[in-house]
Parts: C-alpha cells; sequence; structure tokens
C-alpha cells in the first residue's frame, strides 16, 4: 500500500543506517529533505543520495560531487580509476558523468513506483550497497583531493569538459 512520502523516507533513512556496516553507520551524517534523502562523512560536498524525481518518473540513487568545478572533476577522475571494481560490485548499471558545468555524479536510476515499504527496503539495499562499495574507495583518495576550494595542483591540466581520465561521461538530460 502506498505511503506518504514523509513516512517513506523515514523508513527509508532508517533502514539505510541499519544495512550499514558499524564503523560506517558510525562515521556519517544523514539528513532527509522532502525528496531525498544523503548521507555523507566528511563534507556534504561528496554525498550519497537518493531522490524521488516525480517530473521524470526515476528515483536516483547515487553517489554526488557537488563542490566547486576542480573539486567534483577532481573526485570523479579518481572515482573512473575504479569503476571496473565499482561496477563489478554494484552492476554496470552504475555511470559515472558530468551532471552539471561543475559537478559529477556516479548513479543510477530506477522507476517511480509508489513509496510502499518494499520499496523503502530495496532503496536502501541498493544505497547501503553503493556506501559500502564506495566509501572504502573515497576514503583511500581522500589525500589526492584537497578539502578547500582548490582540488588539483598548480600546473596540473584540468580535466576536458565531459572526460574523466579518457572515459567519456554522460551529460544529464
Amino acid at each position: 500500500m502506498p505511503m506518504r512520502v514523509r513516512d517513506f523516507m523515514a523508513l527509508l533513512h532508517g533502514r539505510t543506517l541499519e544495512l550499514l556496516p558499524d564503523d560506517l553507520r558510525e562515521g556519517c551524517t544523514a539528513r532527509v529533505r522532502f525528496v531525498w534523502f544523503q548521507i555523507h562523512f566528511h563534507t556534504p560536498k561528496v554525498h550519497y543520495e537518493i531522490w524521488l524525481t516525480r517530473k521524470t518518473e526515476r528515483i536516483e540513487i547515487g553517489l554526488h560531487f557537488e563542490g566547486p568545478r576542480e573539486f567534483s572533476y577532481r573526485w570523479a577522475e579518481l572515482v573512473a580509476e575504479h569503476m571496473e571494481e565499482i561496477q563489478a560490485n554494484l552492476g554496470p548499471e552504475f555511470e559515472l558523468e558530468e551532471w552539471t558545468a561543475s559537478w559529477a555524479r556516479l548513479h543510477t536510476t530506477v522507476s517511480y513506483d509508489p513509496p510502499t515499504e518494499a520499496l523503502a527496503e530495496e532503496l536502501a539495499q541498493c544505497l547501503a550497497r553503493l556506501i559500502s562499495v564506495c566509501q572504502p574507495i573515497i576514503e583511500r583518495e581522500r589525500g589526492n583531493v584537497r578539502d578547500g576550494l582548490e582540488s588539483i595542483d598548480e600546473g596540473k591540466k584540468r580535466p576536458a569538459r565531459g572526460r574523466f581520465r579518457g572515459r567519456p561521461a554522460k551529460r544529464a538530460g
């Protein structure tokens, strides 16, 4: 039976945290806003998200890099180096893409279905898997991205627009 979105998001929040390993559950900050749920560890500029988008009739499950262009693209470059491992664990439906002129994301989408307990469970399991696979990579790579506005060393070439280490990125649209 369909649920109110507020109740659905609360269930999704609680269930996702229950599914995370103890070390990840204790180290995260989670927040719910009307149609999205986010978890981050060190900075909200790098966060995991479930976003209900009725307009497109899709639900996104993703890892977002939402900082200045150099910051976001540096993270995308580093994640691109691990895409074989990520897709081996999560499936080929997870794609790395340029999302806006300064943001990037690793994500997949599923059809927007009416919010139910079963859908909350499915999404919580998917998000917990994404976090369990990607957060160890993020932790290992953190030293390669500065926390401030600068993320790549002076003199290093910026990544070409729409590309991460030679892998074409898709434009959201």
